[in-house]
């Protein structure tokens, strides 16, 4: 019979609750746990653009790659592949005149520009912020799972076949901070900084509308008074500012929504979206199963992404269904809110586009994963070795410029 989990206990009304302290070997494991990590995906990145077949790198319309010396090129540059020169030409040019460039929310490319925007800011940016992810992630799983259980859910995310994406210029790192970060203050009974940084992350992505979610499931369980009630309305205050800033430069404030349909994606019913990425999937097995069309030089195509995608949406959706029963209602809502937008809005060529990648949001459910990983030494070794190999693979097309996520 399956054991469900425990709640995070919430912090009594008007009364302060002394946290437990994180122990020097504490941080020191986390420290090596992102530290090795990191080093794995560099070194598979390195090796990669070293030795493995280019596709043509994606430009951005008015900015040009920033160019470097052979080690910039090969440890950093890579990095910054695909939407990663998108948040960088924002962090020098910003919005101007480039409709294209509202898909990219403001809040990363701010960050970047205060750090210089450079490729290098972006790397350590989004490494530090993963490596604080972590640590929030960490304490989090402790209360609602247990010890050892949080050990295993930080394992299962840093050694995800996707969490390349945690020290690219991509903004996946700051919105897992500054998610976990929301849960975290909610379940200790801080409504007000839950519902600030819930605010700065729907400046990061629009998921970060989803964790009123969280914010909601601690007023609730704590029977707060009605005015705590209104902290719920900051959760969106990051994307209200950035549409006010849309509606004065482009006259539009859903700009950011409409130009959706230059990656082909319109709404779908859920069953249609399964249908075509099952379909899609099928015929371009052929391509990733061959390794002169998968790393194939000259323009690179997002059509073989569409095996991996279905992959990562089944798993994503396994990791749901066992959560069910073993998290936190507000836990399994918020996963499931930010899994239903890929679902719901497919791509024409690629249904479930992004969903690899996308699937870091939905950051809870690796709570289910660690606990299961916790329980079986087997389901261990099974889950590394899968994940190692995908991740080599999937690392290798990304830092040569072919489409993973």
């Amino acid at each position: 019979m399956s054991r469900a989990l425990p709640a995070v206990r919430p912090r009594s009304e008007g009364r302060r609750i002394r946290e437990p302290a994180v122990d020097l070997r504490t941080w020191g494991l986390l420290v090596a746990i992102v530290a090795l990590s990191r080093l794995l995906v560099f070194e598979e990145g390195a090796l990669a653009f070293l030795y493995l077949p280019h596709a043509w790198v994606q430009d951005v319309p008015g900015y040009l790659p920033p160019a470097g010396s052979f080690w910039f090129q090969t440890l950093l540059g890579p990095w910054a592949h695909w939407d990663g020169y998108w948040y960088l030409s924002i962090a020098h040019l910003g919005y101007a005149g480039r409709p294209l460039a509202t898909a990219f929310f403001p809040l990363y490319p701010l960050l970047l520009r205060t750090l210089g925007g450079t490729v290098l800011a972006g790397v350590l940016a989004s490494t530090a912020a993963f490596g604080a992810a972590l640590v929030v992630i960490h304490r989090l799983a402790r209360e609602v799972l247990s010890p050892r259980a949080a050990w295993f859910t930080v394992l299962a995310i840093a050694f995800f076949p996707t969490s390349f994406y945690f020290n690219a210029v991509y903004p996946e790192a700051l919105f897992t901070l500054l998610s976990a970060g929301t849960f975290l203050a909610a379940a200790r009974g801080r409504p007000g900084l839950a519902a600030a940084l819930a605010a700065l992350a729907s400046a990061t992505s629009v998921y970060g509308l989803f964790l009123a979610v969280p914010l909601a499931g601690s007023l609730w369980r704590r029977r707060a008074a009605v005015r705590q009630w209104l902290w719920l309305s900051l959760v969106p205050a990051g994307l209200f500012a950035y549409m006010a800033a849309l509606l004065q430069e482009f006259g539009n404030p859903f700009v950011f929504q409409t130009v959706q349909s230059n990656w082909g994606r319109a709404f779908a019913p859920v069953w249609v979206t399964v249908r075509e990425a099952v379909v899609q999937a099928w015929a371009n097995l052929p391509q990733v199963v061959s390794f002169p069309r998968l790393f194939a030089t000259g323009q690179p195509t997002d059509t073989a992404s569409n095996v991996w995608n279905l992959l990562f949406a089944a798993f994503g959706v396994w990791l749901l269904v066992l959560a069910m029963r073993r998290l936190p209602w507000e836990y399994w809502l918020y996963s499931f809110l930010v899994l239903a937008v890929p679902f719901s809005y497919p791509s024409a060529a690629v249904p479930l586009m992004s969903m690899p990648r996308l699937l870091l949001a939905a950051w809870p459910l690796f709570l289910v994963l660690g606990d299961r990983l916790a329980a079986s030494a087997t389901a261990l070794k099974v889950y590394l070795w899968t994940a190692g190999a995908a991740g080599l693979v999937l690392v290798a097309l990304f830092t040569t410029a072919h489409w993973v996520a």
